[in-house]
């Protein structure tokens, strides 16, 4: 019965405990990041997030905000989806399709911007014919995880017959 015993701290602990520890500057190198495509080569969709310290928890790499990169190998569809959360990518390279929204279709490239808000409904294709469409990804899904508000209405990845 020990086992489901809770705790008691003051309430001046309590509201230290909710402020985060200031993020450290960090680098991820380029040259590592180059390589990780060909590493995950077991998936159509691969994602990886850049995490600030060496585990799970240092995926929010500062208050609220998560970062990562997502490679859609040529040809492969991410369905259209929406979430509670907003994401803010860079491409970075290849060229693709973005839908958003029921009909709205947007070329994207090298260098492009590209703000989703939250539940706005989103999707990629990768047009390339031989380039991983690789982008930045960054959003704010772990705030809305602390917000138990981690909604969505994911789609399916499918690839062309």
């Amino acid at each position: 019965m020990d086992n489901f015993q809770g705790a008691f701290f003051s309430y001046k602990d309590f509201r230290q405990s909710l402020h985060h520890q200031p993020t450290s500057p960090k680098v991820w190198k380029g040259a590592e990041l180059a390589g990780l495509p060909q590493a995950l080569e077991a998936s159509e969709v691969d994602i990886v997030a850049l995490a600030h310290d060496k585990n799970i928890e240092g995926c929010e790499v500062t208050p609220g905000m998560a970062i990562a990169m997502q490679w859609l190998k040529p040809g492969v569809v991410l369905n259209g989806h929406a979430h509670s959360w907003w994401h803010l990518f860079v491409i970075q390279s290849g060229n693709g399709l973005l839908t958003l929204g029921d009909a709205d279709e947007v070329n994207v490239s090298s260098g492009d911007v590209l703000l989703v808000p939250a539940w706005t409904r989103h999707g990629f294709v990768n047009t390339s014919v031989d380039t991983p469409l690789a982008m930045l990804n960054m959003s704010n899904m772990p705030q809305m995880a602390l917000l138990s508000n981690f909604a969505d209405s994911h789609g399916l990845i499918t690839t062309p017959a």
